[in-house]
């Protein structure tokens, strides 16, 4: 029913069961000071953080039953991809605030996926790192699966670099760096990501800038849970021929050809993809269809960094084409050794002896050094350097004897020769 009243949206909220009986009376006498106005309650409502604006919106358009599966409550949506939507949500009984992933139906329609699923899903509840998304439970009910995450409040690499723009070289390196922790956590245990992008990396706390109050904490998603997924069905956002599971701006060539076989040197290569991304904005073949860029994965190098920014020092540029390289036999071996290289590349201040590229020009103020060498020596270097001024003066000597020597031996040759022409 329409909302134009404060009795219909008593009404509402009355039937949304959100609200104890107690608690809705209680409510409606607080806000007969904001008069008949509907609007002025439900604005109120969410201002005082009664209601989300998602849980506003539902029970306004009569579909407050959407905001509960099993023992959640949802507060709000996150996001939507392939495997499913994303929401903020609230375990009634634990009260504790989760992320909770609700699976599409149409993947799961079939009895070898549905295993798969679950088997999948119970190796990923073996993923503790600080740099994954932790995965606490998985369940269903009324036939839809859900899996229940740790929420994380912060903003995922698309969404800085749209907010922010291209991120400074320091800022990219730490979160690549610790995205590398991660990934070198799951592979050890054997997962392979095969979707790693910038919308899959987020990051809570402060932002790793210098004027920071909190330290930056990274954190992937969806680890250990596309492949089991992507293999079954078709996804939005995902390219497949029969067996392509991935994301096309960010897809290692030899993911492109069969995603079954790809080991993690192709999330290390996606990883770089992403890295191109956080530091020009842009995957590094934006433009053309999902086709045209695995193609370019395959055949082409990405445009120069460097032909983009003059501020990215050359380790930096090596460690990106490293990651990028089409052979994955040329990449980085490990995760861990692509960390340990980015983290002098991840430290603010001058004293960080990679990040000038070049030489930095040279003061037009004298040094000590070429100062001191302008001013007379005192009398105690004087007597340090007179032993030294003695030997130098005597092996002068000693050439300067030579050389009359030879002169004199060429005067004598040339008299005699004279002679013996006459």
């Amino acid at each position: 029913m329409p909302i134009d009243s404060t009795e219909s949206l008593l009404h509402s909220l009355r039937g949304s069961k959100l609200f104890a009986p107690t608690a809705l009376e209680a409510l409606a006498a607080e806000f007969a000071t904001l008069g008949p106005d509907p609007e002025a309650w439900m604005k109120k409502l969410v201002e005082d953080g009664r209601l989300t604006a998602y849980q506003l919106r539902k029970i306004v358009n009569g579909r407050a039953v959407d905001l509960f599966l099993g023992p959640y409550v949802i507060l709000d949506k996150l996001g939507e991809g392939g495997m499913g939507k994303v929401f903020r949500a609230r375990h009634e009984r634990q009260k504790r605030e989760v992320a909770l992933k609700v699976v599409r139906d149409q993947l799961l329609s079939k009895p070898t996926a549905r295993g798969r699923y679950e088997r999948e899903v119970q190796a990923a509840l073996a993923l503790h790192h600080e740099n994954i998304v932790l995965v606490r439970s998985a369940g269903s009910t009324d036939g839809r699966y859900y899996l229940e995450m740790e929420f994380v409040d912060g903003l995922d690499i698309t969404r800085i670099v749209q907010k922010y723009g291209v991120l400074a070289v320091t800022e990219a390196c730490e979160y690549a760096r610790q995205a590398a922790l991660g990934l070198h956590h799951a592979h050890e245990l054997g997962f392979v990501h095969r979707d790693i992008k910038p919308s899959n990396i987020m990051v809570s706390g402060s932002r790793h800038i210098p004027e920071a109050a909190e330290p930056a904490f990274v954190k992937i998603l969806d680890m250990g849970l596309v492949r089991s997924i992507g293999d079954e069905e078709s996804e939005r956002g995902l390219t497949r021929d029969g067996t392509v599971v991935g994301t096309p701006d960010y897809m290692a060539p030899e993911q492109a050809k069969n995603s079954r076989i790809v080991d993690r040197r192709a999330d290390l290569y996606s990883l770089g993809a992403a890295f191109y991304f956080m530091l020009t904005g842009k995957p590094p073949f934006p433009e053309g269809t999902a086709l045209d860029k695995i193609i370019c994965h395959v055949d082409r190098p990405p445009p120069p960094l460097n032909a983009t920014r003059s501020d990215i020092p050359r380790e930096l540029i090596r460690i990106v084409d490293r990651l990028m390289a089409k052979n994955p036999d040329r990449r980085y071996e490990t995760a861990l050794e692509l960390a340990e290289e980015l983290k002098p590349l991840t430290r603010f201040g001058k004293a960080n002896p990679v990040e000038k590229s070049v030489e930095p020009p040279r003061s037009k103020a004298k040094s000590e050094a070429e100062t001191r060498a302008d001013e007379p020596p005192t009398e105690a270097e004087a007597e340090e350097l007179l032993p030294v001024a003695i030997d130098w003066c005597d092996h002068l000597w000693t050439v300067a004897g030579i050389v009359i020597v030879a002169l004199f031996a060429m005067l004598i040759f040339t008299l005699v020769m004279r002679v013996a022409h006459r």
